[in-house]
C-alpha cells in the first residue's frame, strides 16, 4: 500500500478490561484490533479480519469470550472472529437487506442487530451469541440505525429516524416494556450511533454539522451535553466502555474450554463451541472440514493462460493493485486448461464448471473439487459461443452462439440438445429457474434485451439498451432485475424482467466484457490488453466503485460460485421465518493515488461530582434545556484528540498484520470512575469525489 495512506474508521468497539480498541478501517476494508490505546509506547496494530466490504457499520465485543462481531451491509451477513483473528464464522446470512447496528449482552447470551431494509422491514432482531434462536423482538420502526445494550438494567436502546422526529427508544431484552427515551424534531438532524452507561444515553449524528450528545436516562428529553464538530469532520460511530457496563465474573465462560476453533459465551456463564466457515463441529468440540462443499464463495475467471478462482472479498482491497494478487488467485486445473475461453458458468451445488473454448470449438465441463481434467460435452464447429447459463434445479445448460445466430440447451452430460435459430447476433445469456425465464442480448441496432420461457416459447423483446456491443449479462433473483455491460461503454445498464424501470447503475473504470453478481455487488471483467486485465466490484444500490484487482493477463469471462446466487428456493418466497433460525464513499484521488485521510476523535468523559470543569460548551437548545458547562459544573469533560496527520507505514503485500499507527498514540488518559467514550470519524469529502 502506498505509504501516504492513513487510517479512517467507520465502526468501533472497546474491551475495557483488555484495554483494546477494535475498528473497521475504510482504506482497505480491514478490521483491526489496537492494543491499549492509553499506552505511550510505540506499537503496531494487527488486522484480525480482511474479508469485509466497505459497508461495515457496526461492531460488537464479547469481552467474556474475547470475540468480535460485525454486520456487513454489502454482503448482508453477520460474522465473528476472535481477538487473534483466527479465521471467521458466519453467525447469520439470510433475511438481510441493510443490516446496520449490532450489540451484545454476553452474560445473557444475546446478540442484537438492526435492519433498515424494505424487503425485510426495519426491525430489531436477537439471537444467541452463536447465532441460534433468531427472532424479531421490535418492529414498527422507520430507520433504526444502531442499537446498544444496558447490561446493568437489562434493557436495549436504539435510534430511530422518522419523517417528523428523531428518537431514542428502549425496551427490555425481549422487546417488551417499550418506551420513548428521547424525542427531538427532525429539523435537529438524524441520530446515527448510540451507546449507554449506568447514567447516560450517548448519541452521535448529523445536521448541518456532525454532533455528539448525551441525555440522562432518568429524565427523558433532558439534554446534558452537546458538542458540534466542524463541517469538515464526519463522525461514523460511537461507543462507551467501563468496568460496570462490561462487568466480568471471576471465572469467564471460556476459561478452560476445549473448543478447537472458537469459544462463545452462553447463558449462565456457560460456553458453546463454534467452527470456522467450511468446517463442521464434532461432539467433542473439534472441527472437521465440510467435504460437501468447495469452500464457496469463489469467483472464477477465464484468462489467456488459465482458468482461475479467488475469494471475491479481496476485490475490496485496492492496495492489492500495488502489490500483486498472485497469492490470492489460484489455478483451478491440475493440467493445462483450454485456451480461448469465451464464456463460463458454475453450478455451485453440482460442483461443476462449464466453459466454452473458442479455439477448439468445444464446451467442456470440469468437476471443480479435486481439480479433475475437463471433459468435452459438445462441439460446435463453426460457431462462437458468447454466453452460457445454468438452471441448477433441472441440471440444464443454456448458451447463445453469435456466429450461427442460435440459442440452445442441453443436459449437463451433453444429451438432450435443443437448438433454436431465432436470434440475431446474441452475445450474453442469463436464466431464472424460478420464474422459468431465459434472457439474452442481441447486437442489433439498437441493441436489445430479449426474454422467453425456458422451453424457448413466448419470445418477447423487452427493451433497447444504451449499448452498441453488449457483452455480458447477470440477474438479481431477489430484485428481479437484469444488469448488462458492453465493450463499447463503461456504463452499466439495468432493467426489470419486463423491460421497465431502465436505469444506469454507475460507471466501471474500463469497458467490461462480462459481469456477474454476488450479494450487493456487481463484479465486472475488464480486459485492458493482451497481457492485462482488471476485475472490479460495483455496489449495486449506489453504483459506487468498491474495489478492484489488476491481472497480468487478458480476462475474457467471469462467474460467481455461491449458494446465495443459486438458492434451492426462490428468494422471493423465502419468508423471514425466525423460528427456524432458532454507505460511505471512500477517499479522494491525489497525484494519481487514493489518499484517504483520517481523523479519530476520542472523548474521555469522566464523571465526578464537585470537580472542576475543563472545557466549556454552549448548547443550541430551547431556554429550558440550555446548559453551559462552567468551572462549577458537576462533571469533568476531558477531550482528547488523536493525531490526524500521521500516516500509516507501508503494509506487507501478503499479510494484514504489523500495521503501524500514528506515531503518537493517545496519552495521559485518566479513568477514575466509570465511562470512556470513543468516537471514530474522518475528514469530510467533497461530494463529487467517489
Amino acid at each position: 500500500m502506498p505509504s501516504s495512506l492513513v487510517f479512517r474508521f467507520s465502526a468501533l468497539a472497546v474491551d475495557y478490561h483488555e484495554g483494546n480498541v477494535t475498528f473497521h478501517e475504510l482504506t482497505n476494508h480491514w478490521i483491526y484490533m489496537a492494543p491499549d490505546i492509553t499506552s505511550e509506547s510505540d506499537y503496531s496494530i494487527p488486522a484480525i479480519e480482511a474479508g469485509t466490504s466497505g459497508r461495515v457499520n457496526g461492531l460488537a465485543i464479547d469481552w467474556l469470550a474475547n470475540n468480535v462481531y460485525w454486520v456487513d451491509e454489502g454482503y448482508n451477513w453477520i460474522k465473528m472472529t476472535n481477538y487473534n483473528g483466527e479465521g471467521e464464522v458466519t453467525i447469520a446470512d439470510m433475511g438481510f437487506e441493510k443490516p446496520s447496528g449490532i450489540a451484545c449482552h454476553p452474560h445473557k447470551d444475546f446478540l442484537f442487530w438492526t435492519e433498515l431494509g424494505d424487503q425485510y422491514p426495519p426491525k430489531i432482531e436477537r439471537s444467541t451469541m452463536a447465532g441460534n434462536n433468531r427472532i424479531t423482538i421490535v418492529d414498527g420502526l422507520t430507520e433504526p440505525r444502531s442499537v446498544a445494550v444496558d447490561t446493568i438494567l437489562d434493557r436495549i436502546y436504539w435510534t430511530d429516524n422518522t419523517a417528523a422526529e428523531i428518537k431514542v427508544e428502549s425496551s427490555d431484552l425481549d422487546g417488551n416494556g417499550r418506551r420513548i427515551e428521547v424525542s427531538e424534531p427532525k429539523s435537529l438532524g438524524v441520530f446515527d450511533s448510540i451507546a449507554v452507561d449506568e447514567t447516560y444515553i450517548f448519541v452521535s449524528g448529523s445536521s448541518s454539522e456532525d454532533f455528539m450528545r448525551y441525555y440522562r436516562k432518568v429524565s427523558p428529553n433532558l439534554l446534558v451535553f452537546e458538542y458540534e464538530f466542524g463541517s469538515e469532520i464526519e463522525l461514523y460511530d460511537l461507543c462507551v466502555a467501563g468496568p460496570n457496563i462490561q462487568s466480568q465474573p471471576v471465572t469467564s465462560p471460556c476459561d478452560g474450554n476445549t473448543c478447537e476453533h472458537y469459544c462463545v459465551s452462553a447463558a449462565n456463564n456457560n460456553h458453546e463451541c463454534l467452527c470456522r466457515d467450511d468446517y463442521v463441529i464434532n461432539p467433542n468440540g473439534t472441527c472437521s472440514i465440510d467435504k460437501s462443499i468447495y469452500y464457496p464463495p469463489y469467483c472464477v475467471i477465464g484468462q489467456t493462460d488459465a482458468i482461475s478462482s479467488f475469494d471475491p472479498t479481496i476485490l475490496h482491497h485496492d492496495w492489492l493493485s500495488f502489490h500483486g494478487v498472485d497469492a490470492y488467485i489460484h489455478n483451478l486445473f491440475s493440467g493445462s486448461p483450454p485456451y480461448g475461453t469465451t464464456a463460463l458458468v458454475v453450478d455451485t451445488h453440482s460442483n461443476l464448471l462449464f466453459l466454452a473454448d473458442d479455439l477448439g470449438k468445444e464446451i467442456f465441463v470440469v468437476k471443480v473439487k479435486g481439480g479433475e481434467f475437463s471433459v468435452s460435452i459438445h462441439k460446435y464447429n463453426t460457431g462462437q459461443i458468447e454466453g452460457m447459463a445454468v438452471d441448477w434445479l433441472t441440471l440444464t445448460l443454456y448458451y447463445v452462439d453469435y456466429v450461427t445466430e442460435s440459442r440452445g440447451s442441453m443436459k449437463y452430460d451433453g444429451n438432450d440438445l435443443t437448438t433454436k435459430y431465432d436470434v440475431t447476433k446474441p452475445t450474453a445469456i442469463a436464466v431464472d429457474p424460478f420464474a422459468r425465464y431465459m434472457f439474452w442480448t442481441e447486437e442489433t441496432s439498437p441493441a436489445k434485451v430479449v426474454r422467453s420461457d425456458l422451453d424457448f416459447t413466448n419470445r418477447r423483446d423487452l427493451a433497447d439498451i444504451g449499448l452498441q456491443k453488449p457483452t455480458g449479462m447477470t440477474i438479481d433473483l431477489k430484485l428481479n432485475r437484469i444488469y448488462m455491460v458492453g465493450s463499447d461503454s463503461r456504463l452499466i445498464y439495468s432493467t426489470d424482467y419486463d423491460g421497465n424501470n431502465k436505469q444506469t447503475i454507475g460507471t466501471s473504470k474500463y469497458a467490461a466484457i462480462d459481469i456477474t453478481s454476488y450479494q450487493d455487488f456487481l463484479i465486472l471483467a475488464e480486459p485492458l490488453g493482451i497481457f492485462s486485465g482488471m476485475v472490479e466490484a460495483i455496489h449495486k444500490p449506489t453504483g459506487e466503485h468498491e474495489g478492484s484487482i489488476m491481472l497480468d493477463s487478458f480476462v475474457s469471462a467471469i462467474a460467481i460460485a455461491d449458494e446465495s446466487t443459486q438458492p434451492r428456493t426462490s428468494p422471493l418466497t423465502i419468508q423471514d421465518d425466525e423460528s427456524e433460525n432458532s454507505g460511505l464513499n471512500i477517499g479522494a484521488v491525489v497525484g494519481g493515488l487514493i489518499a484517504v485521510i483520517i481523523l479519530i476523535v476520542i472523548v474521555i468523559v469522566i464523571y465526578k461530582f464537585g470537580s472542576k470543569g475543563i472545557y466549556s460548551f454552549r448548547f443550541k437548545r430551547s431556554k429550558e434545556n440550555r446548559r453551559e458547562l462552567t468551572e462549577n459544573d458537576e462533571h469533568d469533560n476531558n477531550v482528547f484528540i488523536g493525531d490526524t496527520n500521521r500516516p500509516a507505514a507501508a503494509r506487507p503485500a501478503a499479510s494484514p498484520a504489523n500495521i503501524k499507527p500514528p506515531q503518537q498514540p493517545i496519552t495521559n488518559v485518566e479513568i477514575r470512575e466509570t465511562t470512556v467514550v470513543f468516537i471514530a470519524g474522518g475528514i469530510a469529502r467533497p461530494s463529487n469525489i467517489p
